[in-house]
């Protein structure tokens, strides 16, 4: 297949990211991808980092909808597309809109944690004019279903995929965490996610106290750039605790190193996570987890088996489970095993692509 996979996010997130993997899981398989992403943005930078084929000749936010259609279709003539596959409303709108005279389907990816809308413009949009939809989360299924007719067309679920070479390590955990400055005889506990108040650290940090207080050989590791919240905010909040042994990275570039070096990875996020790269991470590093009932994260706990859940914003409850890990090796290394293999037969970029291929030949073949 010839495919154009439009990503046009202004940011480098989940969404992005799981883009940009997709792709190069459909290339492991042989199919011809060319990557479209608005002028300038980090996810056309990452992508061409990453060997893609990259056009930034549209620019899928410009309020010229009428340009930004001629100027896709300019691209396709040149390419010839077997189907255009979007990833935001912006690119699903100016896809549908020049998709027949591309001579081509239009399929959409929606991994946005709000859900789809039900106005006239938007059930025309997805009722009339796609010709399939496949979504990151079991609910947002349900709401597609609930809300447009769609009239026959695929809609499927998509997992995430990952690289899980990226995780196979020479060193140990001890010479790990000696290299990060961390206390090889002591357990470490690690959170890692931009320092925003979604992810639930300051949650962490109230369970990370309970936790010392319990079992005093214990450090945690907060990894991640400033966002709406900064490290240093959370550093006086965990004084204000009272919590010591707390290791504050920012932005770490061999972030496989870090995370193989936890006993324990923790996802505290109240909200978001419809897509959730760190716990594929995780799992390939393979590490218990403890994470809370919070949209992918519950479905792929569920189906791997590969950790504890917990009540979103509740730090006792996360303490608990944390506590139940480290104090049940055994437990903890079955959550470790089950996320590896797990990741191993259904969580292989490999996968990905196949989901991918199988859901966007039903679109076709529809």
């Amino acid at each position: 297949m010839k495919i154009i996979q439009i990503v046009d996010v202004r940011w480098y997130n989940a969404c992005a990211d799981f883009a940009i993997q997709q792709a190069l899981g459909l290339l492991r398989l042989g199919h011809e991808v060319l990557l479209m992403a608005n002028p300038g943005s980090p996810p056309a930078a990452r992508a061409r980092k990453a060997g893609l084929d990259v056009s930034e000749d549209v620019n899928f936010g410009s309020l010229n909808i009428i340009r930004s259609v001629r100027r896709l279709k300019e691209v396709a003539e040149d390419f010839r597309p077997d189907i255009v596959f979007a990833h935001r409303g912006e690119s699903h709108l100016i896809g549908a809109l020049a998709s027949r005279r591309m001579g081509c389907p239009i399929a959409r990816f929606r991994g946005d944690v709000r859900s789809p809308r039900g106005h006239i413009f938007s059930r025309m949009l997805n009722d009339k004019m796609t010709h399939g939809i496949a979504v990151s989360t079991r609910r947002l299924k349900n709401e597609y279903e609930s809300r447009f007719r769609l009239n026959g067309i695929p809609l499927t679920v998509i997992y995430p995929g990952i690289d899980s070479s990226r995780f196979q390590m020479t060193k140990s955990r001890v010479e790990l965490k000696s290299q990060f400055g961390l206390n090889p005889e002591w357990k470490v506990i690690g959170i890692v996610g931009r320092l925003s108040p979604v992810k639930g650290h300051r949650y962490f940090l109230k369970a990370a106290k309970i936790v010392s207080a319990r079992s005093p050989h214990v450090q945690f590791v907060i990894a991640g750039e400033d966002a709406q919240i900064s490290a240093l905010e959370l550093e006086e909040d965990a004084k204000n605790l009272g919590l010591a042994n707390l290791h504050l990275f920012g932005l770490v570039e061999n972030i496989e190193d870090l995370i193989s070096s936890f006993d324990i990875g923790v996802i505290a996020s109240v909200g978001s996570e419809m897509i959730c790269r760190v716990l594929m991470e995780y799992f390939a590093a393979g590490i218990g987890v403890v994470a809370t009932r919070v949209n992918q994260l519950e479905e792929l706990i569920n189906l791997s088996g590969a950790g504890l859940m917990v009540p979103s914003g509740d730090s006792q409850a996360m303490a608990e489970a944390i506590l139940e890990l480290i104090e049940d090796e055994s437990k903890r290394a079955a959550a470790a095993t089950a996320g590896r293999i797990w990741v191993g037969a259904n969580g292989t970029l490999e996968r990905l692509g196949e989901d991918t291929e199988a859901f966007l030949r039903q679109v076709m073949d529809g």
